[in-house]
């Protein structure tokens, strides 16, 4: 079952800065635009269901396990689309915004690409 679902409209001009910190902070499309400029924008977030550890994540063809899922993080992906994905494998959220995912390396964004959530299978 997707639990999120969105696609890249803009990504803003210091976001490969954070890239380089192994960090990519999301927005729906009505963020202010002082935080365009360091985000990756997406449009249509449709949110289904909470995102928690075990589940994958998904940008293009590149797919992360999600590892740690802060207290804030669903609440705020399904109001204002954002949320701050950490590509460090950690098992404890770092900040209550955070999704932390596997450490490997990042996606080339592109705009058109689609993000989407799916849920985790157990082995």
């Amino acid at each position: 079952m997707k639990k999120f679902e969105a696609n890249i409209v803009f990504i803003g001009d210091m976001a490969e800065e954070f890239k380089s910190q192994n960090m990519i902070i999301l927005f729906d499309s009505g963020a202010p635009e002082e935080l365009k400029e360091i985000s990756v924008v997406h449009r249509g977030g449709i949110y289904r269901g909470e995102v928690v550890p075990g589940d994958f994540l998904f940008i293009g063809a590149f797919g992360y396990r999600v590892t740690s899922v802060g207290e804030v993080a669903n609440k705020n992906l399904k109001n204002i689309g954002h949320v701050c994905l950490k590509f460090d494998g950690s098992t404890v959220p770092e900040l209550p915004g955070n999704i932390h995912l596997e450490e490997k390396a990042l996606p080339d964004l592109k705009v058109g690409d689609e993000i989407y959530i799916v849920e985790g299978q157990e082995k």
